[in-house]
């Protein structure tokens, strides 16, 4: 049924494709191909597009990448296909004479050779050359010359064949969108259902249901999977490329009335096109016929496009009679009509990318909107006057006459920094001065208020437990003092140091003076059930907790409100209806604010959408940061909400690109922070270009840049105190405990390095998809080396009766300690249970407890920390996480950390629930650690972060110092693992030293 016939004899040397194209573009632009005895047919098989020719050398660009960019933009993505698989994929389908067929990026219309009728044939392509070759070949098809983007048949078709431009992006860059993928959106608009799809893609399209998993959802909700089948390698090679691998698919559309096939990753073997059609197609094409009557009412019913476009008409037609009947705006009936056509008639600007242009278009809802502005004008009343007006966040000057325009004068904040005045509102702008230098002030620099003074100094609670009564010591009411003078401040007390009754105060002065109606104090379930509900209640102060969501409507004004931040994210809408009937008069009281470092999470959007505006916010937390600068970000965002306090003054950015630092000038120089995410990668781009990991493949960057700039944010916004500062002396001393490993627990180690994958299996179960499997690998190395270092005896390849290394020297300090109370702290239930059974080994008339978040609720915990008081010796052997906060055990001065967690701060959340602020006896910190093992890659990446960490802090220490600190000798770094696999495969991970700039 072919048009023309291919020559296969015919070898065109690539170096002279280029000249033969132009050549035939000539004739057939100048219609003088007849003249010179050149055929239709002969111009179908000589023709080959821009595929290959490029012109572009490797040498010449700085990497790969870019090089591959530059190809794309020349060749756009097109290879034509070549006409033997045309053939063969229509061949497949067998297309009807009646079917109405498309090719949405036709190219030269190699497709339509093989189809039965010309004149049902229907396309668009962008490539002008390509265009006239196609419509001199093909004179009775309906081809139009534009992008695939644009292009919107009224008609809908039977069948769409395709081969898409490969590899480039398309749509915006906030949701980019692959041009095959796109190709498959657009003929599901196009098909009728039960349509069917025929694509040449590249083999990698939708082949892995891991990476891919987003896009083959998409594709399930539209297309059921007949058949997909690979073709050879050197399918292109004419265009001069050998090998490179490509599918072909064959979709159908969906229907209720079609059965469904979801997609699978499987290819079948190729076969003979008669096979393919009698095995897949055929029974598809059958049940379609079948059901021929019910799928036409069908697309009737569901075409959404149409609907929108009918509905879209609709209302405007409305809106435009409304317009011309009014007598009061009949006059602006063509300014309307002229909103519309602008609106139809747009078209895009050669010289604007498509991704440029998504963003500016106009689009059905700004016409909507236009047209209503007119509408709703006719009940406006009109007077000869302008006036300066102020909205939510800009001063205008607002034109009351008919025909006037109102006039933008800026934005509130900017007349406050620049102090420019603006008529009428002089006083209002001078009280938005003083809130703004007020806040402005460093910290340090603010001196105390004698109000806040004399209320801090009278201010106690009592206990009606133990009848204590608490009074604050003059380093809180000192710091209590200045942050009581800010509207927005964070107050970063080491663990142990009175956080909780320092907010108490603040809490209680801000409903004694202050015109709050709520104070809502937030945090995790440990410290609302374990600390705040208790110490309320026992300090008899009016509070209401809130459980379920009919408690809301019963929290009365004056209340101090306690709230965990899970329920707030299932409690959102509500929670944030309770603060705006309160008019944004409220504190928040936000514990333990380091659970909102990650700005992707459900609380930290739940947290900033019900309190980022309210009056008075106060953030209570050991440390902002535990891993990197940018988890202070999301933090920040609450208490200055994107606003003038939170500029971003760096002048430039930093980034990695192609594996090199790279430097920019910040877009959002001298202006807020954007909110979320885009804020937070800006934080990140200004700070910290690359988050620091031990276990990454390659080196990562630790240096904070821009330091001064972030110094000062930090300087006016967080009060930090360190255990000695609060307590005014030192109390506890962090020890290194090294082990080295016997012979039996160095043939374990050295068996998870050199032969991890004979003995993977035993530990972590396969994936069922191979390149997920190979992404965990090395994590799963790492994780299996962490476990060893942990307990070697709980590896299967141990085989010694005697306790591990590790195991011994924590049972010799316990002897060492025989008449005291020692906590041991791990991080995995195995582990403990390990422990557990070697202690009770050694020590079979000593009392050991032993706490797990899994099997041991809040409330018991606190029973288990009682019973363990009132022995002489007990052991208290726990999870660390399941101590890690709101958990007061001062009766224990020794502490065992046999393993280590990713930063510091989580180990110390759990050894300071033992360091309190209240100790009186010395306390002695030990971390056990393996040498030459992983474990010391870990503690050198817990350093590393801690110098970030006490950064924060406003604390510079020199790495001597910060050894010092957690008692370490530096030579235990001489034999640091570096990452890479050598010729014995040995894993490999490198560090570098940390710079603050």
């Amino acid at each position: 049924m072919e048009k023309y016939k291919k020559d296969t004899e015919l070898q065109i040397p690539i170096e002279q494709r280029q000249k033969l194209n132009e050549k035939i573009l000539y004739l057939v632009e100048n219609h003088e191909a007849e003249l010179y005895g050149i055929t239709p047919e002969d111009i179908f098989n000589v023709y080959t597009g821009n595929g290959g020719l490029h012109g572009l050398d490797r040498k010449d660009f700085q990497n790969f990448h870019a090089y591959t960019e530059a190809k794309k933009e020349i060749e756009q993505g097109q290879f034509f296909t070549p006409a033997e698989v045309c053939e063969f994929l229509v061949s497949c389908v067998k297309p009807e004479a009646e079917d109405i067929i498309y090719d949405l990026t036709y190219g030269k219309g190699d497709f339509f050779n093989y189809l039965p009728t010309e004149s049902n044939i229907y396309g668009t392509e962008l490539d002008m050359k390509a265009v006239k070759i196609a419509q001199y070949l093909y004179p009775k098809a309906n081809l139009q010359y534009g992008d695939i983007r644009q292009y919107s048949p009224v008609l809908s078709g039977d069948i769409v064949f395709g081969n898409p431009p490969f590899h480039l992006e398309w749509g915006t860059k906030e949701a980019p969108v692959s041009s095959q993928m796109y190709y498959c959106k657009k003929a599901y608009q196009v098909l009728k259902n039960g349509g069917l799809l025929v694509l040449l893609v590249p083999e990698s399209f939708l082949s892995d249901d891991f990476s891919n998993k987003g896009d083959i959802e998409e594709i399930n909700q539209m297309f059921n999977l007949i058949v997909q089948f690979s073709l050879p390698a050197d399918v292109f090679k004419e265009y001069g490329v050998t090998s490179f691998r490509t599918k072909a698919m064959i979709l159908q559309k969906k229907s209720q009335y079609v059965t469904e096939r979801p997609y699978t990753t499987k290819k079948e073997v190729l076969k003979h096109p008669q096979e393919i059609y009698q095995t897949y197609v055929l029974p598809v094409l059958q049940e379609r016929r079948k059901n021929a009557a019910n799928i036409y009412f069908e697309c009737q019913n569901t075409d959404l496009e149409g609907k929108q476009k009918q509905a879209f008409q609709e209302k405007t037609v409305k809106l435009l009679f409304d317009i011309k009947r009014n007598r009061k705006i009949t006059h602006k009936a063509g300014q309307a009509e002229g909103i519309l056509q602008e609106y139809l008639k747009q078209t895009k600007p050669e010289e604007l990318s498509w991704q440029e242009w998504e963003k500016i278009k106009i689009q059905p809802e700004d016409v909507l909107r236009k047209l209503k502005e007119i509408l709703s004008s006719a009940n406006k009343t009109y007077r000869n006057e302008t006036r300066i007006v102020k909205t939510n966040y800009r001063f205008k000057v607002k034109d009351y006459r008919e025909n006037g325009s109102d006039v933008e004068l800026g934005s509130i904040h900017s007349f406050v920094l620049t102090k420019a005045e603006v008529p009428g509102f002089e006083k209002f702008l001078k009280k938005k001065r003083q809130n703004f230098e007020l806040q402005e002030i460093p910290l340090k620099k603010i001196k105390q208020d004698q109000k806040i003074a004399e209320y801090l100094e009278k201010w106690h609670v009592k206990s009606q437990m133990t009848g204590e009564v608490k009074y604050l010591n003059p380093i809180q009411k000192q710091e209590v003092n200045k942050l009581l003078q800010k509207r927005y401040a964070a107050l970063q007390f080491s663990m142990g140091t009175g956080k909780s009754l320092c907010t108490l105060a603040m809490a209680q002065y801000r409903i004694k003076y202050s015109p709050v109606r709520n104070v809502f104090i937030v945090s995790t379930a440990l410290a609302i059930n374990n600390t705040w509900e208790e110490i309320l209640t026992d300090y008899q102060i009016d509070f209401y907790r809130i459980r379920k969501r009919e408690d809301i409507k019963r929290v009365q004004k004056g209340q101090i409100v306690l709230l965990t931040v899970n329920l707030l994210t299932d409690l959102k809408r509500e929670m944030k209806k309770l603060v705006r009937i309160r008019c944004q008069k409220v504190m928040l009281i936000f514990d333990e604010s380091d659970t909102i470092s990650n700005g992707s999470s459900k609380r930290t959007k739940a947290m900033l959408s019900v309190f980022r505006k309210c009056r008075y916010k106060v953030l209570a937390t050991g440390t902002m940061t535990r891993n990197n600068v940018v988890e202070a970000a999301p933090q920040l965002e609450l208490l200055y909400n994107n606003s003038i306090h939170y500029l971003a003054k760096n002048e430039w950015i930093f980034r990695f690109r192609n594996g090199q630092m790279e430097k920019y000038a910040n877009p959002f120089f001298n202006q807020p922070f954007p909110a979320y995410k885009k804020g937070y990668e800006l934080f990140s781009f200004s700070y910290l270009p690359k988050k620091i990991t031990v276990f990454g493949l390659e080196k990562a960057n630790q240096d904070i840049y821009n330091s001064s700039f972030l110094d000062e944010l930090l300087e006016k916004t967080v009060i930090t105190k360190n255990f000695e500062e609060v307590v005014c002396r030192k109390i506890y001393k962090i020890y290194q405990g090294t082990c080295s490993f016997n012979q039996t627990e160095k043939e374990v180690y050295l068996t998870a390095i050199k032969e991890f994958d004979k003995i993977r299996r035993k530990y972590f179960m396969a994936c069922k998809n191979a390149r997920k499997d190979a992404m965990f690998r090395i994590l799963q190395q790492l994780m299996l080396l962490l476990k060893i270092c942990a307990d070697p005896s709980l590896a299967y390849e141990y085989n010694s009766n005697e306790p591990p290394t590790k195991v011994k020297k924590a049972i010799h300090l316990l002897q060492m300690w025989e008449k005291e109370r020692v906590a041991i702290g791990v991080r995995k239930i195995e582990v403990a249970e390990s422990y557990y059974h070697y202690l009770k080994q050694a020590f079979p008339k000593r009392p050991i407890f032993m706490i797990t978040g899994k099997k041991n609720p809040c409330k018991q915990r606190q029973r288990i920390v009682e019973e363990l008081r009132k022995t002489e010796n007990g052991i208290l052997l726990s999870t660390q996480q399941s101590l890690s906060e709101s958990m007061n055990i001062d009766d224990v001065d020794k502490i065992i950390l046999p393993e280590l967690h990713y930063n510091h701060a989580a180990m110390e959340q759990y050894y300071f629930r033992f360091i309190r602020y209240t100790s009186q006896n010395f306390k002695q910190v030990v971390f056990l650690i393996y040498e030459n093992s992983i474990e010391v890659n870990l503690l050198k990446m817990i350093l590393a972060k801690e110098k970030i960490n006490l950064f924060m802090k406003n604390q510079l220490i020199a790495s001597g110092e910060l050894y010092e600190k957690f008692g370490i000798n530096p030579q235990i770094f001489s034999l640091l693992m570096t990452t890479g696999v050598d010729q014995e495969g040995k894993l490999q991970i490198q560090w570098g030293e940390q710079k603050i700039r």
